[in-house]
């Protein structure tokens, strides 16, 4: 994980689902489901905040999409569900 870690405003490390996407070899927006069927599941979650809906902008068109930053639990939640590969890794 150590290559897709960035530092939040608050200091604290985290990793974007975009970059866990390009990782991992997978689609975006698959990553985005995962996540939202994780967040679905989690008791109390806005306690705690392991995700963090934001936007990006993309850079061909100036759209903003969605993605999610995560910090290191949210990051081991999603990751435990990936097969191939890349998650052996």
């Amino acid at each position: 994980m150590k290559d897709l870690i960035i530092i939040s405003s608050s200091g604290q490390p985290v990793a974007s689902s975009r970059d866990i996407a390009e990782h991992f070899g997978k689609e975006h927006k698959n990553v985005l489901r995962d996540i939202d069927n994780l967040i679905g599941g989690l008791p109390n979650f806005e306690h705690t905040p392991m995700f963090f809906k934001t936007t990006y902008i993309h850079q061909q068109n100036g759209q903003a999409y969605p993605m999610y930053l995560m910090n290191r639990d949210g990051f081991t939640l999603l990751a435990m569900g990936f097969t191939g590969k890349e998650a052996l890794e």
